[in-house]
């Protein structure tokens, strides 16, 4: 699909070069008039079979700008230096899953779109850590502090029922997590709780080592 992308550009740049150029010059013969002709002629057909043979697909990050991202599904079709209608265009599919931009315990700041609304870098501008039952057994459900504290959220205006480790399940919220490391806890004993266990992990997807207890305190995701 590069190959291609490269190949249409050097011939596009080629018809602007020879668009300025004079007829009567020598360079522009008869010859390669004909040729560039045919080639006009047939940039529809092989913009066509770009845009078939350059279509991705995949997962993507959506910042919504009100304090919650979003990985929605997308697929990009086509060679962007190819004109309508056989350029790249971009179809978004619908979302995988919402979540909220913050580590619970920072505060968003509106006009900033950041996570900086108290503390510093030194702590992480207030992220917070919450067991992940109050006592260590094995499931406390609705009493969890760390579910009640997403449970209790209404950023972005929605709700917000539990959190999960989708670090570790989808490669672009890792990635997005970890290019903020500046406000996000992303050192490696940076531990978030995965809901529903005693499982903690990094924004590497590492897994706690040794599993922390039930009332351990642990950085959440809200979703």
């Amino acid at each position: 699909a590069n190959n291609m992308k490269y190949l249409i550009l050097v011939l596009l740049v080629s018809i602007i070069v020879f668009s300025q150029c004079d007829s009567n010059l020598p360079i522009v013969g008869k010859e390669e008039k004909s040729e560039m002709k045919k080639f006009l002629e047939g940039l529809p057909r092989m913009c066509y079979f770009a845009r078939l043979s350059g279509s991705t697909q995949g997962y993507k990050i959506i910042d919504n700008n009100d304090g919650t991202i979003s990985l929605v599904s997308f697929s990009n079709i086509g060679s962007e230096f190819c004109p309508p209608p056989f350029g790249k265009t971009e179809s978004i599919g619908s979302s995988k899953a919402y979540m909220k931009k913050c580590i619970q315990g920072q505060v968003y700041r509106q006009a900033q779109n950041d996570c900086k609304g108290i503390g510093t870098a030194a702590n992480y501008y207030g992220a917070q850590k919450f067991q992940l039952c109050p006592t260590n057994v094995s499931t406390c459900g609705d009493l969890s502090p760390a579910k009640i504290s997403c449970m209790n959220e209404t950023t972005g205006g929605k709700t917000w029922k539990d959190f999960h480790n989708f670090v570790s399940f989808y490669k672009e919220i890792k990635s997005y997590f970890k290019l903020r490391t500046e406000e996000i806890p992303s050192a490696t004993n940076d531990y978030y709780w995965d809901s529903g266990s005693n499982i903690a992990f990094n924004l590497d997807g590492q897994l706690a080592n040794p599993t922390p207890n039930y009332d351990s305190f642990q950085y959440i995701l809200c979703y």
